[in-house]
């Protein structure tokens, strides 16, 4: 069996090298599991690497998660379940359709878009693509000139810009006033995630008039793609890729960036899978240009969001080890808030705690700028699967809800940055 699964994985990492053809999930089958006990989290924890599991979002007790298994380990993963009385429930039985409705919905909308003679469409009807990310963001800096600006911070491994967008009533952000700073998409497959930070940009500048309280006190510094690399293999090649794009080997590609700070960095043995942290701390370019980017905002951050999905939750530090933030009442505290402000537009339930309390042990970029700068309030964001079980792969309506649950939040954490006092530059 495990020959089996070793000789289906190396097709598929072969596929994604060769770069010549899609990867296809066709009969990849997804679970929605419900463990509700320690030990059978644990057992799933292990499990995971042996056959191949892929989880979409992180396995707990609190809520049921969802699992892709591929054909070749179905049996033995079903099994599994039976032996260790695991819920369970088959939610799709072939992942692949799910990505084809996707894939022809995009392709429609570029139909349309073409019969207009429209060269963008920055709406919310569709999945953005990086050129049309990039696009609006140039179209933001020329239309709103008092107050965007751009900036490149460095280069991905395949030589894309890592773009990065400052909002500001005074046009430039000079680390006067609160900063908010902000990434997504550093996981390539998490879709929803720009989408949620792109509808956060366009309420700051393209509403800025109804959104004038979290302009007058709060500069805002987003990265609405922190992997573009991955994100357009996601878009191209294949659709489940989680990673950038760096050569790890001959046989395999990419490192998690958000495993790669070099807060509580541990090396990971398995250079092939979606967890591979690097082969040393801080050795990938996306990663160095986040750490970059938070350097130069460091004095006046007074709130960090990293953007990621899917799976209903607001993380803060730490989540490397089982450690209590010093701050950590303050942290659930206005975290709590965030996850009432969601419920209060008819969203879902955001489960709010400490990462490592809440799932499991692992390091990321809220330990490491909580950590390394000081930052009293950073957060992780996994913005919700969507109501229809297709996590990753929200449907149109469904990412127009997320990205709504989201703004509600950003308007809490934003507006409590712009109360916190920002230390006075030394004469």
């Amino acid at each position: 069996m495990m020959r089996a699964l070793g000789a289906a994985v190396f097709v598929i990492l072969a596929i994604g090298l060769a770069g010549g053809e899609d990867v296809s999930y066709r009969n990849y089958k997804l679970y929605d599991i419900a463990p509700t006990t320690q030990d059978q989290l644990s057992l799933l924890q292990k499990v995971q690497h042996d056959l191949k599991l892929d989880f979409w979002s992180a396995p707990n007790v609190l809520k049921s998660t969802s699992v892709m298994v591929s054909p070749t380990a179905d049996d033995s993963f079903r099994k599994f379940l039976q032996e260790h009385n695991i819920t369970h429930e088959l939610s799709n039985e072939n992942v692949q359709q799910i990505i084809d409705r996707e894939q022809h919905g995009q392709r429609e909308h570029l139909r349309s878009k073409r019969a207009t003679s429209q060269k963008w469409s920055f709406s919310f009807d569709h999945f953005w693509t990086l050129e049309e990310v990039y696009a609006y963001l140039d179209h933001l800096e020329q239309t709103y000139p008092d107050l965007v600006r751009t900036k490149s911070y460095g280069q991905s491994t395949e030589g894309r810009p890592l773009r990065v967008i400052t909002i500001s009533k005074n046009a430039i952000v000079n680390s006067v006033r609160p900063v908010v700073l902000i990434d997504g998409g550093i996981h390539a497959r998490e879709w929803g995630s720009p989408m949620a930070v792109l509808y956060l940009i366009h309420q700051l500048v393209e509403n800025s008039t109804e959104n004038g309280e979290l302009l007058e006190k709060t500069d805002w510094v987003i990265m609405p793609i922190a992997n573009p690399d991955g994100f357009v293999y996601t878009h191209e090649r294949d659709r489940m890729w989680r990673k950038n794009r760096a050569r790890v080997n001959t046989l395999c590609q990419g490192v998690d960036l958000n495993r790669n700070f070099p807060f509580q960095w541990k090396y990971t043995s398995g250079e092939c899978t979606n967890g591979y942290a690097g082969s040393t701390p801080g050795s990938e370019p996306e990663t160095r240009a986040l750490m970059l980017l938070m350097a130069t905002y460091a004095r006046a951050t007074k709130m960090y969001l990293a953007v990621h999905t899917c799976g209903d939750y607001i993380l803060y530090p730490y989540g490397y080890d089982y450690v209590v933030a010093p701050n950590a009442a303050e942290l659930q505290s206005l975290g709590d808030l965030a996850a009432d402000a969601v419920k209060q537009v008819g969203g879902p339930d955001y489960n709010v705690g400490g990462a490592s309390f809440l799932l499991y042990p692992a390091n990321g970029s809220d330990d490491f700028i909580y950590g390394s700068f000081g930052i009293s309030y950073a957060y992780t964001l996994e913005l919700s699967c969507g109501y229809d079980g297709d996590g990753f792969i929200l449907s149109v309506p469904e990412m127009q809800n997320v990205t709504r649950d989201a703004f509600e939040m950003f308007k809490v954490f934003g507006k409590f940055a712009g109360e916190q006092p920002v230390k006075p530059r030394r004469p």
